[in-house]
């Protein structure tokens, strides 16, 4: 088996994180169920910044295993931290430790008493107590890979995006690979995102022909409102499966909101309104929170460039136009000008730019300063 060594190494330094390194805070809700002589309990981990930016919501993201919640800040503390890329912040729902609220999970897929739970009690009291913007994200490794599963087909309403990881499959378990075809060609309402993953470990030999009658099941009846992925891990080790497909569904699920359209693809053809409107659908219906579109229009303010000069500047205008308080909008057209050779131009935007990034984080503000004393520099010498 051949294994990434740096990925491995990177993944145990982020795991290694006390809990005291770890930025945001953790507190727990309890919910009473008459099954249950004492309350459930569940560990909230809010992000960092949840106090002091009180008119922001959040993303949620919920696992089933109690170890879960480790790993998932430890890895959103690092690829969150760095001005939320790739990882929005997000607010993490697992189950305390001790927390015996499986017991409501119907193996034979019949009844979804473990699902009611979740969608009648459980996230609502979450939501009514946290600010969450209703975007919400399953993960689940194994037997809680394939309540994730469950909740895609049985309750498409209850989460936007699903990780399941090496779920159970085999001799039907949970009915999935009875109905997934009829169910999944009835999720056509709305955008859902899906990452299936797996290994080829001696753990999952009983099933790869399962794996592969799903693929070819999601191949054939998955509608075009359903984004999925299926990813075959076969040089990690079973364990290191949550860790690895988490990293990737993040990278791929939140895609639109931190990579620009190429300037050739369809809607970028179109121009900066097509792009406006694409991200608007996006925002709306995708996320329910605002994708913006200024990588996009910058995408296809530079790529015109280097063909039709003034038709790029006349996108990075309509881009500060749209956003005339983004110091990064400023900065685009200060360099728009820059590569034509007009200096001065570039300078008097790129003040503008510097201007607005003062409310920035530390190295924005200087890397917008150190780009204007040297569209200065350029302007002098080019006047000389």
């Amino acid at each position: 088996m051949r294994i990434n060594h740096t990925l491995t190494l990177l993944l145990l330094l982020i795991t290694s994180f006390t809990t005291s390194a770890i930025n945001g805070t953790q507190e727990q809700i309890n919910i009473t169920h008459p099954d249950f002589p004492e309350p459930l309990t569940f560990n909230i981990s809010l992000p960092a910044g949840y106090s002091e930016d009180k008119d922001r919501s959040y993303n949620l993201m919920f696992d089933f295993h109690p170890f879960a919640d480790t790993y998932l800040r430890g890895m959103h503390d690092w690829m969150s931290h760095n001005g939320e890329w790739p990882w929005l912040k997000t607010i993490f729902v697992t189950p305390a430790a001790g927390n015996r609220v499986g017991m409501l999970f119907d193996e034979s897929g019949k009844s979804t008493p473990l699902l009611d739970f979740f969608e009648q009690q459980l996230f609502p009291a979450v939501d009514k107590k946290y600010r969450t913007n209703g975007f919400r994200i399953i993960s689940g490794f194994r037997v809680n890979g394939t309540i994730a599963l469950s909740a895609l087909i049985n309750k498409p309403d209850l989460f936007n995006a699903y990780i399941a990881i090496s779920p159970e499959l085999k001799d039907d378990y949970v009915g999935i690979m009875s109905t997934a075809q009829q169910k999944l060609a009835k999720l056509n309402d709305k955008p859902r995102f899906l990452l299936l993953t797996h290994g080829s470990t001696i753990k999952e030999d009983h099933q790869q022909q399962d794996y592969r009658k799903l693929h070819n099941i999601l191949k054939s009846s998955a509608p075009q409102q359903l984004e999925w992925h299926d990813k075959h891990y076969k040089d990690h080790y079973f364990m290191s499966l949550p860790l690895v497909s988490i990293i990737s569904g993040i990278e791929l699920l939140f895609d639109d909101v931190n990579s620009g359209l190429e300037a050739t693809s369809p809607i970028s053809k179109q121009g900066v309104a097509a792009i406006i409107k694409h991200y608007k659908y996006l925002s709306t219906e995708k996320y329910g929170f605002e994708v913006s579109p200024k990588d996009s229009i910058n995408n296809l303010g530079f790529a015109l460039l280097k063909t039709s000069p003034e038709k790029g500047l006349a996108v990075f205008r309509e881009l500060v136009k749209q956003y005339p308080d983004d110091a990064y909008s400023h900065h685009n057209l200060a360099e728009a000008f820059a590569s034509l050779g007009d200096y001065d131009n570039a300078v008097k935007h790129q003040r503008d730019a510097v201007k607005l990034a003062d409310k920035m984080l530390t190295w924005h503000q200087k890397r917008q300063q150190k780009i204007l004393e040297d569209y200065i520099a350029k302007s002098h010498n080019t006047s000389d």
